[in-house]
Formats: structure tokens, sequence, C-alpha cells
């Protein structure tokens, strides 16, 4: 069985050879198929009002086209802080991807644990069901504005701001659909976003936004109005442990260190980790979402010992699972990092004002 890193090697071309080409071929004869479902799908949204339910608050919406990790929590994140700085109350609802089901319910998936910690005060509801967590969350909770995490192709519950992320480390998915590449659905589906936020600008050339920046204007030029479109870097602001307990960036220090996940991109966080100061002699990476066992713990404090680690470092979402500050008497720390704006952070201000009719004054 092809492991998802050698697939990605394989889809992105990074791996080449005939079984290579064979399996890219296999993969873009699917394509059509997948289009088509998709094409469907949409058409029945666009077309059949009745299809789309509205709850009794606005509902903000944070997507994406691709598959794999562009940075919505940290969007989700900063949306609800301005939302409770606006004095409002908030709910964030989403499907709960990953979550462990057991004898007492469902235990919240990763993203929702980091949120917990990152937002007390915001209610979070996890069902595959996202019309019946927003009625929950409006009559029972008095909620004023829901905020749909990985809402994007979720078009039964109705949204009134679609909020789009594109990474600008990998923003089109290789320029394929699923499964050939890593599209959700086509680029043109632009034309449906509110707000256009181009992620970890930090982490590429100029040259490279003004192509993300073309594809945007291209499939969204008929749109009335236009979106709004921004520009976002990550920003690294602490080093975390489960407990609390956390280091400035300034008080780290370089030792050697392993760099570990479980998140959609992980080559973005060792890049965030590196240009944080992270001295990074090692790595190992985990499915996105995946829930480390013992055997896991165990073969990152082997890897830890062989490159003679001073700690093990991870994201924040990890951190939540793993839920302990050494392992086997290493350090175990997070990089907590937050959303920064590059352009675009005001216009983005407006349009969360101007729905939720707060007084710009």
């Amino acid at each position: 069985m092809i492991s998802k890193t050698s697939l990605l090697d394989i889809i992105s071309g990074k791996t080449t050879g005939p079984l290579a080409a064979v399996t890219r071929l296999a993969l873009w004869l699917m394509t059509p198929a997948y289009r088509l479902a998709i094409s469907i799908r949409n058409l029945k949204y666009s077309r059949d009002s009745n299809a789309v339910a509205k709850v009794a608050a606005p509902v903000i919406s944070v997507g994406n086209l691709t598959t794999g990790g562009t940075g919505k929590s940290p969007m989700v994140i900063w949306i609800s802080q301005r939302l409770r700085e606006f004095g409002l109350r908030v709910a964030i609802v989403s499907r709960g991807y990953g979550g462990q089901r057991g004898v007492s319910g469902t235990r919240p998936n990763d993203e929702a644990l980091e949120m917990q910690q990152r937002l007390p005060d915001v209610p979070q509801l996890q069902d595959p069901d996202r019309i019946k967590s927003a009625g929950i969350a409006i009559e029972e909770l008095e909620t004023q504005c829901i905020v749909m995490d990985d809402g994007f192709q979720h078009r039964r519950l109705h949204r009134d701001l679609d909020v789009v992320l594109i990474d600008a480390t990998n923003p089109f998915g290789f320029g394929y659909l699923l499964p050939r590449g890593l599209l959700r659905e086509p680029v043109g589906s632009l034309a449906r976003a509110d707000v256009v936020v181009i992620t970890r600008c930090g982490q590429v050339k100029q040259s490279a936004i003004e192509r993300v920046l073309e594809v945007i204007n291209r499939n969204t030029a008929d749109r009335s109005p236009r979106p709004v479109v921004c520009q976002t870097r990550t920003v690294a602001k602490r080093w975390l442990q489960f407990d609390g307990q956390s280091l400035e960036m300034d008080e780290f220090g370089g030792g050697p260190a392993i760099a570990c996940c479980a998140i959609g991109n992980p080559d973005s966080f060792v890049k965030t980790a590196t240009l944080a100061g992270a001295n990074i002699v090692g790595q190992k990476f985990f499915p996105d979402h995946h829930s480390f066992t013992r055997a896991d713990i165990e073969s990152l404090v082997r890897l830890a010992r062989e490159k003679g680690a001073e700690r093990i470092i991870c994201t924040h979402k990890d951190v939540v699972k793993i839920a302990i500050n050494q392992l086997d008497g290493i350090p175990f720390f997070a990089l907590q990092v937050e959303l920064g704006f590059v352009q675009g952070e005001s216009a983005m201000l407006n349009r969360l004002r101007e729905l939720m009719q707060v007084d710009v004054g």
C-alpha cells in the first residue's frame, strides 16, 4: 500500500520513473468521474434554493480549494477573536474529522482541542450535520454568529460570508482535481468566494504570490462585488508545553531538535519552525489527524537519541493529543503560531463589521 507521503511525491512529480508515470496516468483517468460528481453537486446547490438551509444567525464559512492544511485553524481563531472583541457570542461548528468515538461519546479532534485552549469562551460543536450543530448553538447557547470550519464544500448550510484560503506554498494542488491532484473542486469555484486569503506568504517569493493573484483575478472577474483579497503569513509566537508552560521565541535557544507532526502540510511546519530559530536535525511525519500510539512515541524517542536531540518539537494540534511535557526525559514543545496580515486586514475587518452590523466607530 502506498503511503500518503509517497503518493504526494508521485502526484507532485517528485518521484519519477515508469511506475510513477503509470500511477499518475491511472489517477488522471479517475479524475473525470470526480469532476462530474462535483459538477452535479454544485449545480444542485446553485439552482435549488430549497437544498440550502438558512439558520437564524449569520454564518461565516472558512474553507479551501485543496485537501491538506492551508491554515484554516489560525483563520478560524482570528475571526472568532475579532467577533468576540465586537462583543458578540460566537460558536464554531465543524464536521469533527479525526475525532475519537468511545463509550462516553465522541472525543473532539485535534483542531477542536487546540481551539479550546486558544478560545476558551467560544463553544465548539462537532457533528457531520452542521445544520443541526448551528441550530443547537443558536437555540441553546444564544449564539449570534456561527463560524463554520472547513465549510466551502459543505453547501447545505447557507453562509453569509464565504472565506476561501489558498496556501501560497502549493496554491492549486499541483493543478489537478482529486485524485490526480489535490483540488477538491475546480479553481473556477473561487467565483463563489466573498473573501480570498492567500496564506503562508512569508514562505514564498513575491513572484509566486503574483501568479496566485493572477489566477484569483481571472476566476473572479465576473463576480459582483469582487471578493476581498488578503495576504497573510504565519507568525511564530511562543514555544508551548502541554501544561501551559511556555518560552518566548528568544528564550528557546538553538539546541538540536527533532520535528514531528500529524498535519496536512508538514513541510510548512518545518519551514516555520526553522525560520523561528529551531535547529532541526531530524523529522518524522504522521498522517493528518493521526492518533499517536505508544509505538509512535517510542519511535520519536529513538530518533531523538540517534540524532542527539535535546528536545522534540511539534505543532499545537499535536501537543494537545500527546498530552505530555517530556518524552522519556526529552522536553516536548509545540510551536504556537498566529495569523499575521500582510495585506487586506482592514478590508477583512470591514466585511465582518458590515455582516454583523457593528459600528465602525
